[in-house]
């Protein structure tokens, strides 16, 4: 009976309107759970490529970049931490978004400084902590795909 008044009314169907935004939306969820999954292959990539990189054969002093890059990638693993805890705590859930999105653009520098510490080479250890930031980095990636894909 609604229905039939609606259309004497000449207002649209909601319905039919209702359906148009979840389909736009599934389609930007899948969008953006292509995006983290292709960033994380990416991450993974560096990572993987980083073990044909080989040690220093003479004993060097120990470098700032490959500790300032493994330093940098504890800041977006943490804030995915927090992001991952926003699911269960119900007082952190307004900022489960804002913190993906942070952890994603210091990923982005902290993964700059481990490619760069890994080009820079250096002893068994300080190529052990550019390849450890070089994970740690992609955090956010990896995480970010999996909490999109709960939207599906």
């Amino acid at each position: 009976m609604n229905t039939a008044l609606a259309c004497v009314a000449g207002l649209p169907d909601l319905d039919r309107l209702r359906e148009l935004v979840e389909r736009i939306k599934q389609i930007l969820v899948t969008g953006g759970i292509g995006l983290a999954l292709a960033a994380s292959l990416v991450f993974l990539l560096a990572w993987v490529l980083s073990y044909l990189r080989r040690p220093a054969a003479t004993a060097e002093t120990t470098r700032i970049l490959p500790i300032a890059a493994q330093l940098s990638s504890w800041a977006p693993a943490l804030l995915t931490l927090v992001a991952g805890l926003g699911a269960l705590v119900p007082a952190l859930k307004p900022f489960v978004l804002q913190s993906f999105a942070l952890a994603v653009v210091l990923a982005g520098f902290a993964w700059c400084l481990s490619v760069a510490a890994v080009v820079a080479g250096g002893s068994k250890k300080q190529l052990a902590r550019a390849r450890k930031a070089l994970l740690l980095s992609g955090t956010p990636w990896y995480c970010l795909a999996v909490y999109l894909s709960t939207y599906l």
